[in-house]
């Protein structure tokens, strides 16, 4: 058996080496194992002190030169990617964990609300040691948000200060995630529209579908801030009527296909001519359109996105009609005003320009035609796809069909292992065509 002795534990300081630089003054070096299981050595020298009368107060001994390095040798843990210790300032963990969920290909939208939640974060106490933080520094952190900001922004600031400390935990920085505690007001009042998107009825479904196409009622424009507090009246001018902005916006397909889909808005933007297959009447999800920092409008095509799932679903014969027409109209369209080069996708909903639309941008179209409907507020493009499940569950369709043609991953274990999925279900497509329809 070889002999020789054995490594030192990890984190483990050896024995400290003092050198008198001065009289009174010491340098003391101590070798540990940090994570990666490399000795590294750390150097301190006596740290300052002063006495009762302000005069500095000689290390006789090295002793507070000993303490300072074997204090810091404590705090070594390393990382392959990066150093996370317990010293580290709030405002540097931060900075390492987004990278991490970089790394990791986290949606550049996650990312955004991160961000906006690590400006408040970082200005309440980015200051502080990773070490230094308390589950009541975090709690009135919380608490604070939730007043100023609503129970939604103070929700999503604890999820990200959650993972980012049980990141710290497992680099070894923490023991204890202080998020965890936490105890939160139940009682706080919503600011805005935070309770999320509102189902759509039958009658208000089908009460859309046809204003988008026929309504004379007139559709102005949303006022900015600026204009809405502009002691001036504004110009007049006379605004179309719903129909006719819904034909220059391109708007009415666009609601008619998320009445017949329940696709998100960034997922129809993106729909390509050859996802659709109009004589097997069925539609294929393949990508979404997003827009990235630095870049612009990007068509994501990502297998392990769960707000992206991939399969195919059958189309209600209202979606056929439409999307049969509207494909003689791309044609003749692409016949009288040509693109100026080719375009990059062949895209069901092209721009004016033959390119990618950006899903916020036809939000806020959305949002012109709602208030001018008077229609609330809190029926957003989302709300088609509550509308959709509704539709399915009262046809007596079973929820993991209404999953199927969401692309909702199944929550029931005996559905999700034992069950087929991911089928195409014409009798969806039924109950959907059925419910718009006045036949």
């Amino acid at each position: 058996m070889p002999g020789g002795r054995p490594p030192r534990p990890i984190g483990v300081p050896g024995k400290v080496t003092l050198t008198e630089l001065a009289p009174g003054h010491f340098e003391a070096r101590v070798l540990v194992r940090d994570a990666s299981g490399r000795r590294r050595e750390i150097t301190r020298v006596s740290p300052e002190r002063l006495g009762a009368r302000g005069r500095k107060v000689p290390d006789r001994n090295g002793s507070r030169a000993a303490d300072a390095v074997l204090a810091a040798a404590r705090e070594v843990k390393v990382d392959h990617d990066s150093e996370i210790t317990g010293s580290m300032r709030v405002r540097t963990l931060w900075t390492l964990y987004r990278k991490r969920l970089v790394a990791l290909q986290r949606a550049p939208r996650t990312l955004e609300r991160y961000d906006d939640v690590a400006v408040m974060f970082t200005k309440a106490f980015g200051d502080l040691t990773v070490a230094e933080v308390t589950t009541g520094a975090v709690e009135k952190f919380l608490t604070d948000v939730g007043t100023q900001q609503g129970p939604g922004s103070m929700a999503s600031a604890r999820s990200v200060l959650s993972g980012m400390f049980r990141y710290s935990v497992r680099r070894g920085a923490r023991e204890v995630n202080p998020v965890r505690e936490v105890e939160l007001p139940q009682n706080l009042e919503a600011k805005g529209r935070t309770g999320g998107a509102r189902d759509i009825t039958v009658d208000e479904l089908r009460f859309i579908l046809t204003a988008v196409r026929v309504s004379t009622l007139p559709c102005p424009r949303k006022l900015t801030k600026q204009e809405r507090e502009r002691s001036q009246p504004l110009k007049a001018y006379t605004p179309p009527t719903v129909a006719d902005y819904c034909a220059s916006a391109d708007l009415a397909d666009w609601v008619t296909l998320l009445a017949a889909t329940g696709l998100r808005r960034s997922q129809v933007v993106a729909l390509l001519w050859s996802d659709i297959d109009l004589d097997d009447k069925t539609l294929r999800t393949s990508g979404k359109v997003v827009r990235v920092a630095g870049q612009g409008l990007a068509r994501i095509v990502d297998e392990a996105d769960p707000k992206n799932r991939k399969g195919r679903i059958a189309l209600p014969e209202f979606a056929v009609v439409m999307l049969t027409q509207r494909k003689q109209m791309i044609e003749e369209r692409k016949r009288t005003r040509p693109p100026a080069e080719s375009p990059e996708y062949d895209l069901v909903f092209p721009s004016t320009r033959w390119t990618m639309r950006d899903p916020d941008n036809v939000q806020d179209q959305w949002q012109r035609v709602r208030a001018a409907l008077g229609i609330p507020d809190d029926i957003t493009a989302h709300s088609f796809r509550g509308a959709v499940a509704t539709i399915l569950d009262d046809a007596g369709l079973s929820a993991r069909v209404a999953a199927d043609v969401l692309g909702h991953a199944d929550p029931s274990m005996t559905q999700r292992r034992y069950m087929a999925r991911g089928r195409v279900h014409p009798a969806a497509a039924v109950a959907l065509h059925n419910a718009v329809s006045d036949e």
